[in-house]
């Protein structure tokens, strides 16, 4: 069996690492409805609309750390997404990529079946429900006086946060040694933030002020300590929830820290840098990153300095850095790593990749933070607040909350004409594509429109999701069950824990119009013989 068809990819670099994102969206009306009952009404709407169908999900097959996870009743998007309701949130699971461009516009197709529905619930519901793409949820009580954080008269605000994970399979012999992960990785999900910060307005409680705090990662400021296994209790920077949705030689890195996006320079960086680290992770490059001294500290600390960004940050040995140096370190370890041991197998996303990376990093050094309007998030939302000059808490909130809507606007990619992509949102799509292109001018960003049309009714064509979607189009009937390592027909059941198995060049030529199913999974079976089972 090739290299490639034993999970080693199909590409070169960053290409052979499979990723994806879970983003969990909130679900409002004005109304008073119970949230579960909107999310539903959403699902219901995609169902109705074609972009999803019912699916029996495979627990059995998958270790879970979360209980009610089991009983959660999953769609399955016609690109290979998963869709349920997550304890009153709409959740999205992207399939699994293998490039940036994916990233962008799998996350791109993830923000329009939000979208859709949403207003399928309006339409269902008779009522106005709406969808935003954030991580945080603020919310006003009137308090007796003297208590809680004075807002207005009588009034406290509390924040509450919801997650966008990021997922990425990772050699298991790298992580054995949760220190060396801890020691290694923790600096760089603390730091990274000065590019991947969503932004947003949280309780200045979760930082000993009063009134409210914009912050460049919301997240940041839930978290408690260095690693944990529960996503919703006692945060972590990192995450030792072991579920690899692979073989057991695979550690799936699952990182509740990835943050609630919009712009695609930053969704694109974001993907590529985390994919390039992860690898000089793997390969040893990184092994004596800089230890923070206390990183639960330095993240919120760093994360609340929007203003004289000195991001300064203590390290174990008493001497004092700041974010972007420790950026700087990671940058040199990829650097490296290409050099020394990865030079032959640099792709294209990766050169694109390491240059990116080293502007963004130079332009952090000299703290031109202005410059990334429209193009990193939280300096957009800043920029935002700055010019609108809200007069209260609540307006600053709104405006926040006005740039996380999804409406019409999420449908600028993919309209051909002007007027059918306005929406009310402050996100603007049109400047922050105009942005990536400036910025990212070797990506091809023409096509973008056609790879998310693409990508709203069909998996990656690289990974195991293009067989799995296939299958369903073509077989739905026959499926019994499906999870992101299995699928269970009437006739076989097939083990897909290699991510890159069956994909469009394996299988493809396989998957034709009127073919017998018994036909395909003979081909199948030829492919990998201990992986379909009658």
């Amino acid at each position: 069996m090739s290299e490639r068809r034993k999970g080693g990819g199909t590409g070169t670099g960053t290409e052979n690492k499979i990723r994806g994102i879970e983003q969990e969206y909130p679900v409002t009306a004005k109304a008073t409805l119970n949230p579960s009952l909107l999310v539903n009404a959403a699902i219901q709407g995609l169902k109705r609309r074609r972009f999803s169908r019912d699916v029996k999900w495979d627990t059995a097959t998958e270790v879970s750390q979360e209980a009610h996870e089991s009983r959660i009743t999953s769609s399955y998007g016609d690109n290979g997404c998963r869709i349920y309701n997550d304890m009153g949130h709409l959740e999205i699971a992207t399939p699994s990529y293998n490039n940036p461009f994916d990233a962008v516009a799998y996350d791109k197709v993830s923000e329009i079946y939000a979208f859709v529905g949403s207003r399928e619930a309006s339409r269902a519901l008779k009522k106005k429900v709406v969808i935003h793409k954030n991580n945080v949820a603020n919310f006003f009580s009137r308090v007796a006086a003297g208590s809680g954080i004075r807002i207005g008269k009588g009034e406290k605000i509390k924040t509450n946060t919801y997650a966008t994970h990021g997922n990425i399979i990772t050699k298991r012999e790298a992580c054995k040694d949760w220190s060396h992960v801890e020691k290694t990785l923790i600096p760089w999900v603390v730091t990274r933030i000065l590019f991947t910060g969503s932004g947003d307005v949280v309780s200045g409680d979760t930082i000993g002020k009063e009134g409210v705090k914009f912050v460049i990662s919301p997240r940041a400021m839930f978290v408690v300590q260095k690693s944990s296994l529960s996503t919703t209790l006692g945060r972590g920077i990192l995450n030792t929830r072991d579920q690899p949705h692979a073989a057991r030689h695979y550690w799936r890195l699952h990182d509740i820290h990835y943050e609630a996006l919009r712009s695609e320079y930053a969704i694109f960086l974001r993907d590529v840098a985390q994919a390039m680290v992860i690898c000089a992770f793997e390969s040893g490059f990184l092994d004596d990153a800089p230890e923070i001294d206390d990183p639960v500290r330095a993240f919120k600390k760093i994360s609340a300095d929007t203003q004289e960004c000195e991001w300064k940050i203590k390290l174990k040995n008493g001497e004092m850095t700041d974010a972007v140096s420790i950026l700087r370190f990671y940058l040199d370890g990829i650097e490296k790593m290409y050099e020394e041991g990865m030079g032959e197998e640099e792709g294209k996303w990766d050169e694109m990749g390491r240059r990116s990376l080293k502007e963004v990093i130079e332009k952090l050094e000299a703290r031109r933070v202005e410059e990334y309007v429209d193009g990193i998030d939280w300096v957009t939302k800043l920029a935002l607040l700055v010019n609108y000059e809200p007069k209260s808490a609540s307006e600053g909130i709104s405006i926040c909350n006005q740039y996380a809507l999804l409406d019409e606007s999420v449908l600028h990619c993919i309209a051909d004409g002007e007027e059918s992509t306005k929406g009310s949102c402050l996100f603007n799509p049109k400047e922050s594509l105009a942005f990536a292109k400036k910025e990212l001018s070797q990506v091809d960003w023409s096509s973008l429109s056609d790879r998310v049309k693409y990508a709203l009714s069909n998996a990656p064509e690289r990974t195991r999701e293009f067989f799995k979607v296939e299958m369903l189009k073509r077989y739905g009937s026959h499926v019994r069950s499906v999870s992101w390592s299995t699928m269970v027909l009437n006739e076989a059941k097939i083990i897909l824990d290699e991510p890159f198995m069956l994909n469009k060049e394996e299988i493809g030529a396989e998957m034709i119009e009127g073919r017998e199913i018994e036909e395909v999974l003979s081909a199948a079976k030829r492919l990998y013989p201990g992986k379909i089972i009658y």
